[in-house]
């Protein structure tokens, strides 16, 4: 089977089939072309690596692919520094890495959990203890808790935070890339016009926040300065719009995936249950075993050759990280889901220069969420009619119905 028409499968049966074409590609050949045509598909560890490290040949620059007419989605690339190299780059991210500090994540634990509690009271209504409650846990928990923390990073006041989830919601169900190697421009149409309304709002803010500056990462980011260099006004909207697609989105499947996996696997779940402090390296394992996001992409700039197999220049390179993270020279029965494994060198935030800037904000959030529903609850199971994101480069549940047995409290 083609890899692009897994996209069709059932919920639970497109899982399997992701992964077992994975694992079939993956015993033969290092890389290899993809069915679609200038793609090169990328299956080892090894290989993986290689090209998320060396940006001098695998470039991750895709902005030739904005049609000239979507003015917003250019504007938004000035401060997405995923998809640009060095020297800018460099430039950007050190910027932000000065603005986005462990002690600012630090001082959003608190209202995360807030924020968590908040909704669990919501969703589990008027439920008694030993009571069931039933509920979308993607949609009604996990996007709403990781689209508010996004806008309480940057300063969204709490009255606007639903259409930030709107937003949210609605660039990450665009996908302005097509699918391996393809530009859809359909998508890119409508992820336009949402950036169009997003920019009127988002601009404004960072004006305020420049003539106000309050504590929040929308005023700090318009304060940095390094060499002289500041932030431009359409930058910080970049940047904001860079984490409202993958802040939100690989979090919030990320705590999906986590309650699907535990809910697969209960022995693991009875023993997260008896010892919360699992829940960390059980969350490692679940962003190897099943990441959000499956892939990553680079075109190549020369004619080079990797695992044996020649790309030429301008191939477009897809990195299967799900499939790297199951390498079986790297991970030990890497299809076995362990959540004591250790090491746990999984690759789900990236490597090189692209490494994700909010791996430690997705740690902390995912930990508290699942956390919180643990510890409310005394079961949790999942119902029919999950359904998976439909971006052939994630995976992840965007509607997860659950019936949960409230704990005692």
């Amino acid at each position: 089977m083609d890899f692009e028409a897994l996209t069709t499968l059932p919920a639970a049966e497109r899982i399997t089939e992701v992964f077992a074409y994975f694992a079939d590609r993956r015993a033969h050949e290092a890389a290899g072309p993809s069915s679609q045509p200038n793609v090169w598909e990328v299956f080892r560890y090894e290989e993986s690596m290689a090209v998320l490290s060396d940006y001098q040949t695998f470039t991750s620059d895709k902005t030739a692919l904005i049609p000239e007419d979507q003015k917003r989605l250019a504007q938004a690339a000035r401060g997405n520094f995923i998809g640009v190299d060095p020297p800018l780059h460099t430039q950007m991210r050190a910027l932000v890495n000065k603005a986005f500090t462990p002690s600012t994540i630090a001082k959003l634990e608190p209202r995360i959990h807030d924020l968590s509690e908040n909704l669990l009271d919501e969703v589990f209504g008027a439920a008694e203890p030993g009571g069931q409650a039933g509920f979308d846990l993607a949609q009604d928990y996990a996007s709403q808790l990781s689209a508010s923390v996004i806008a309480e990073l940057f300063g969204i006041p709490q009255a606007d935070h639903k259409v930030f989830w709107t937003w949210s919601d609605g660039l990450i169900g665009s996908r302005p890339f097509g699918e391996l190697g393809t530009v859809d421009e359909e998508a890119m149409r409508k992820i336009g016009e949402l950036l169009e309304e997003a920019s009127r709002y988002l601009l404004a803010h960072v004006a305020e926040r420049r003539a106000d500056p309050r504590e929040d990462l929308t005023s700090t980011l318009a304060g940095v300065e390094i060499d002289g260099r500041k932030l431009q006004d359409d930058e910080i909207f970049g940047i904001i719009a860079m984490f409202l697609i993958a802040g939100h989105m690989s979090t919030s499947l990320l705590i999906g995936n986590t309650v699907m996996c535990l809910a697969e696997h209960p022995e693991a779940m009875a023993e997260v249950r008896a010892d919360p402090g699992l829940l960390p390296a059980a969350i490692e394992e679940v962003l190897r075993w099943r990441p959000a996001l499956i892939r990553d992409q680079r075109v190549a700039r020369v004619d080079t050759v990797l695992g044996g197999t020649p790309i030429p220049k301008g191939g477009n390179v897809c990195v299967w990280l799900a499939s790297a993270n199951r390498d079986e020279q790297v991970f030990a029965d890497g299809a076995r889901f362990d959540i004591h494994r250790d090491p746990n060198p999984h690759r789900a935030f990236g490597k090189g220069i692209h490494f994700c800037l909010g791996a430690p904000l997705a740690r902390l959030e995912s930990r508290i969420a699942v956390e919180g529903l643990l510890r409310r609850t005394s079961d949790i199971t999942p119902r029919d009619g999950v359904a998976l994101h439909s971006s052939v480069g994630l995976i992840g549940p965007v509607r997860l119905p659950v019936s949960a047995t409230l704990a005692e409290r």
